[in-house]
């Protein structure tokens, strides 16, 4: 079994892909708070406005997208009359790693951008190959007319593959365009998805399987799909731009959190480190470790899978049905007022949430989904986050009131929610949580960022 799991791992390899770099982190994507940090020490940063979301007002007329490739080490400074831009970098893991160096990368790569083009969602990739490096940026031309509700937009890479599966699998492929889907879903959208898939590999028979898994992908759940042909760098890749519509006020209203609202999470923390452990196990250099463990299910495994390449629509029907419609002033009792997505960055996410409303947050309860796993992987120095989450898995600020019929909805949905917190007060950004974190979190760097009560 080891053999033939490091023949696959040699195939990726070959193709210019990192097939395992995302097992320590659960993700191969740059965490959204490392990427803000490193835009802060930008100084003339006016350019972008991060944020894990875009959107802007939906005419009834589907937006146009003009696709760029880049390198890494170019500047963009085309002056296209489209006025919104959504971007991903593959870029090396130094210089993820490394705050300085991301933060020259990117003052380059988007600073000498003309200033109409608004930036607010980046998604850096990373890999530990020079050549396997490119930026990709997606100029979206919206419409004039009568707005009738909002398009959101998100893009993607795959966070992670399994590397039991071929590289022209149907699961990597799906695990890339249903984590382009997530942030739509949480925003409450609910109708005109589309995907635009972003994709590559070194000859053209690898390049058509993946073309038939897009295609397959897109019948499946009825999604419409362009497809604006593969990168043409030569290196395998799987990731997406996707956008979507609602007609409804979009639950981001972080101005109006109020001390007293209440923090649900849709589901449990946790839900990604089975399949870390399970890869590790494969790989065979580390099983003295592993030992000390009973070893994963390929049941768990499987499921964990499956729910990474399966979008929720019931979450954005769910988040749709709290929103007022489009135009509406927001009631504070009745709506959902905000909603964070937590997936990969698990905790993390926390904190993120906390700054972005600037509010101080208490989080009574971490529920981990297979806690003691959790536990030896942080014990061992195996994942760098316990906590980190398969998609579904997000942040919903309500009020008290409000809150039990959203978590019936949720669980009529499968989903396993519960409220694990509150919002103290307002005006200072601070998430209090008491100190069992340490024993689902190894890494020090993001347990240093908690206020941990006794």
């Amino acid at each position: 079994m080891t053999h033939d799991f490091w023949q696959n791992i040699f195939k990726y390899q070959n193709l210019g892909f990192d097939p395992i770099g995302w097992i320590s982190n659960c993700s191969n994507e740059v965490d959204f708070f490392s990427l803000e940090k490193s835009f802060e020490k930008i100084k003339h940063n006016s350019w972008a406005d991060l944020s894990w979301f875009d959107s802007f007002q939906y005419s009834g007329k589907t937006p146009d997208i003009t696709r760029r490739i880049y390198k890494v080490n170019e500047s963009i400074s085309e002056d296209l009359k489209n006025k919104k831009i959504i971007s991903l970098m593959r870029i090396h893991n130094e210089v993820a790693e490394d705050e300085q160096s991301l933060s020259h990368l990117m003052s380059n790569f988007y600073g000498k951008k003309p200033p109409k083009h608004q930036l607010r969602r980046v998604v850096l990739s990373t890999t530990s190959q020079y050549e396997s490096q490119f930026g990709l940026v997606d100029y979206i031309d919206t419409h004039r007319g009568n707005k009738i509700g909002y398009t959101a937009v998100n893009i993607s890479s795959g966070k992670l593959i399994d590397p039991e599966e071929e590289p022209d699998s149907m699961v990597n492929t799906s695990i890339a365009l249903a984590s382009s889907l997530e942030n739509l879903l949480l925003l409450g959208c609910t109708s005109g998805f589309r995907i635009v898939p972003i994709y590559d590999a070194p000859d053209e028979g690898l390049l058509d399987r993946i073309r038939t898994n897009n295609d397959k992908f897109a019948a499946k759940y009825d999604l419409l799909l362009d497809d604006y042909s593969s990168l043409k760098l030569g290196k395998l890749f799987y990731g997406s731009t996707a956008y979507a519509h609602s007609t409804k006020e979009l639950p981001v209203r972080y101005d109006l959190i109020q001390p007293g609202m209440v923090l649900i999470l849709t589901d449990k923390f946790g839900s990604l480190t089975p399949l870390s452990i399970y890869t590790i196990k494969q790989i065979g250099e580390m099983n003295s470790i592993l030992g000390k463990h009973e070893p994963i299910d390929i049941s768990i495994k499987n499921e964990i899978i499956k729910s990474l390449t399966q979008p929720r629509f019931s979450l954005g029907k769910i988040i749709s049905k709290y929103c007022t419609d489009f135009g509406k002033e927001v009631d504070t009792n009745g709506n959902i007022i905000s909603v964070y997505p937590v997936g990969s960055d698990g905790i993390l996410a926390l904190i993120n949430l906390s700054k972005i409303s600037n509010t101080h947050i208490v989080v009574n309860e971490v529920p981990i989904k297979h806690e003691d796993l959790a536990r030896f992987a942080t014990d061992e120095f195996l994942v760098s986050n316990s906590t980190a989450a398969v998609n579904g898995c997000h942040l919903i600020i309500s009020s008290e009131d409000l809150a039990p019929l959203i978590l019936e909805d949720l669980r009529k949905h499968n989903f396993n929610p519960q409220i694990i917190g509150f919002v103290n007060d307002k005006e200072r950004s601070m998430v209090t949580i008491n100190n069992n974190i340490n024993k689902y979190v190894a890494a020090k760097h993001i347990t240093s960022l908690f206020n941990i009560s006794a």
